[in-house]
């Protein structure tokens, strides 16, 4: 029963900005006791152990910095868990971290001599030991693994808007305004929907006659994170593109206008550099694989070719995205 009651402990968790998601106190207590299968936290008067986890949030890192001591404040260790990911991630750890502090506690901090202030002499019938002051004991700091499954992260959605170029989709260079969303599932690649719309584009036959080009495309593509570093990250982007294609023909005796459908497969990098949350700048670069290729040509005794899609066309986007939830 002494044993018992000398592992007994009084526990605070204090959440900084940033950091709200983690574990509130109830809920350490909770997963503590589950995993020790016993009661461990108690009110000041009957712990001999006082438990401190503070949770802070800083340059993309969540630390859960865990201080042990004495009831009468002894230190007696420090544990510091850090993860780049939702705070959920440093559940399990923290709990085990604790259970084994509160199970089998470190002894406490050796105590060092401190230089005695100088004082007059004076006559005593035995000498007055010299103060001490504890010795620090190393932090240990573990780090969580990005890949560590965060049960309670929340999916989120992010909403995005780029300037885009493309080279072999339409006649020449052509600009474009692109729109995302983005859902990043808890236990899936993110996923990018994205809407696109073109600057018009004009292949000519001579001075006077040729075609005009506009199209609209919507794209859906699965975004697997390669690697994050504090506010930057890089990522791969899979996908497919369906395209709305409209062409207009000008100066013929005849002008006629067609609507084609396109279908292209795609793939690339993005990057990622937050300025400030919830606001980051999104970077892509890649390719799309047209599998759909309409020759658009003039009729008439001077027909000529006016374009067809490159088989492999070039596009770079850069913008901004914010996450909304």
């Amino acid at each position: 029963m002494l044993a018992e009651a000398a592992l007994l402990a009084v526990l605070s968790v204090e959440r900084g900005p940033g950091a709200e998601a983690c574990l509130d106190e109830t809920h350490v207590k909770r997963s503590v006791e589950r995993r020790l299968k016993r009661r461990v936290f108690v009110a000041d008067a009957d712990a001999s152990l006082r438990l401190r986890v503070g949770f802070t949030f800083h340059d993309g890192e969540t630390e859960a910095r865990i201080e042990l001591s004495s009831i009468d404040g002894t230190p007696r260790g420090t544990r510091s868990l850090v993860t780049t990911g939702h705070c959920s991630a440093l559940d399990d750890s923290l709990a085990l971290s604790v259970a084994l502090l509160v199970d089998e506690p470190p002894d406490p901090v050796e105590l060092k001599p401190t230089a005695a202030t100088a004082e007059p002499p004076q006559l005593t019938s035995s000498p007055t030991p010299p103060l001490k002051a504890p010795v620090p004991r190393p932090q240990r700091v573990i780090t969580i693994p990005p890949e560590v499954a965060a049960p309670r992260e929340p999916w989120h959605v992010r909403f995005g808007a780029a300037a885009k170029a493309a080279w072999g989709t339409l006649p020449s260079v052509r600009p474009a305004a692109a729109f995302s969303l983005g859902i990043v599932p808890r236990d899936f690649a993110p996923v990018l929907l994205q809407g696109e719309a073109y600057w018009p584009a004009s292949a000519t036959r001579d001075a006077t006659s040729g075609a005009r080009f506009h199209l609209l495309r919507a794209a859906l593509a699965v975004c697997p994170q390669l690697g994050s570093r504090s506010a930057a990250s890089l990522g791969l982007c899979i996908g497919q593109q369906l395209g709305w294609l409209t062409v207009e023909g000008y100066g013929f005796g005849h002008n006629s206008k067609e609507q084609r459908l396109s279908y292209a497969l795609t793939g690339g990098g993005e990057g990622r550099l937050r300025l400030f949350p919830p606001v980051s700048i999104r970077s892509y670069w890649g390719a799309e694989v047209a599998l759909v290729r309409d020759r658009f040509t003039s009729g008439g005794r001077n027909a000529k070719e006016l374009f067809q899609p490159a088989p492999i066309a070039l596009v770079g986007e850069i913008g901004v995205e914010a996450v909304l939830w």
